[in-house]
């Protein structure tokens, strides 16, 4: 009976030294913010009001870097070339660079690492046009930058443990002398975080 007891006993101390040790470990697991990603892009430009008149749907590529600071809270900067076919026989297609930066702001659900984003820049817009001539009158090449800004919808896909796919909806619009120019811009890329 006393071996019993003192059996117990013995098992009750070792069970509470094991499992102390593990208590008492210092273990800290990784963070996953903040964090930098970089995406390559391509897309499609669909001109809006005044804009569409003058040029025709065309295609865009860039690059986008991101710092998200937390789960929902992240910065991105846009550089980008959005090429648009001229309506007018003659004319000579435009061209815009973006140069763009702003907040965006993650919906994200506990379970998932995909996740909705909005996002909203302001930065500079450079439009660039060969010089032609139009009814017998040379037009002068046009290449200057305006500011300009943008509103967007995205989603991130996760695909592995630093690679996720980028979908993103961005509305632009670029003030001109007398008016504003702008167009829709759907986006696809590969994030990859670092």
């Amino acid at each position: 009976m006393k071996t019993l007891k003192l059996k117990t006993i013995l098992l009750v101390v070792l069970m509470f030294t094991g499992t102390s040790g593990f208590s008492q470990t210092n273990y800290t697991k990784k963070s996953a913010y903040p964090n930098w990603s970089v995406s390559p892009v391509g897309g499609i430009v669909f001109p809006t009001g005044n804009m569409s008149e003058n040029f025709k749907s065309g295609g865009n590529v860039g690059v986008d870097i991101s710092y998200r600071v937390n789960k929902e809270v992240g910065f991105y900067g846009q550089g980008g070339y959005y090429f648009l076919g001229s309506k007018t026989a003659g004319v000579p297609d435009g061209k815009y660079l973006e140069y763009t930066a702003g907040p965006r702001y993650y919906f994200t659900a506990p379970n998932l690492k995909s996740s909705v984003y909005l996002e909203a820049g302001i930065g500079a817009y450079t439009f660039v046009q060969d010089a032609y001539v139009q009814n017998e009158v040379e037009i002068a090449e046009v290449n200057e930058t305006r500011f300009g800004y943008n509103a967007g919808l995205g989603a991130v896909l996760n695909l592995g443990t630093n690679v996720d796919m980028l979908f993103k909806v961005k509305y632009n619009t670029i003030q001109t002398t007398g008016g504003s120019s702008s167009f829709i811009a759907p986006v696809i890329g590969m994030d990859v975080r670092f």
